[in-house]
């Protein structure tokens, strides 16, 4: 009778375990949201486009305070809609300055928590929202995913201002305390 030895049987375990790890995609962690969770609600979405359908009707000056709530719930839908989104169970925090996006970004190699922070600013009357820095763990953040991203937050962004009325032009916008705060001035 022939005797196998420990090694013998460890080279085809790990052959297989490392067959079942190229076929499927890599859990790898990352960070995690620093704050409370924000409960995803069709109400807060609902309250974020009527503020913006509300200025169909003004002129002059006007503020719009967009809540974290509201952010994530409607990011969260607008992420939910795209087949090809490669974010999944956004959280949107709006402190310091700064909107800290934390989400679970899904490839067909990894699953990795990712936060993504950016700065938002006006530029030439509209909002411009530009990447500060990227965080997904143990993996690196692949370029093109973050331009993508960006360009994404900025058209999906620009697309709430782009249905107000016409003539709308953005001159001051605050992040902090759990809110954007935009200021614009509407033509009658």
């Amino acid at each position: 009778m022939k005797k196998y030895g420990f090694t013998n049987l460890l080279a085809p375990a790990a052959l297989v375990m490392f067959a079942a790890l190229a076929c499927s995609s890599v859990t790898v962690g990352g960070p995690t949201p620093e704050y409370a969770p924000i409960a995803v609600s069709t109400e807060a979405v609902g309250s974020l486009l009527d503020k913006f359908k509300s200025l169909s009707s003004a002129t002059g000056e006007v503020t719009v305070s967009i809540t974290e709530s509201e952010l994530t719930s409607w990011l969260a839908g607008q992420l939910a809609s795209d087949a090809t989104a490669t974010f999944t169970h956004p959280q949107v925090y709006l402190r310091d300055g700064q909107i800290k996006f934390y989400s679970t970004v899904v490839t067909s190699n990894f699953t990795a928590n990712a936060l993504v922070v950016m700065k938002a600013a006006v530029v030439n009357g509209q909002i411009d929202v530009s990447l500060v820095t990227a965080d997904f763990g143990p993996v690196p953040v692949p370029g093109g995913m973050l331009k993508t991203l960006t360009s994404t937050l900025n058209d999906k962004l620009l697309s709430l201002v782009n249905d107000a009325p016409g003539g709308v032009t953005v001159t001051a916008l605050t992040v902090g305390d759990g809110a954007l705060t935009m200021t614009a001035n509407i033509a009658p």
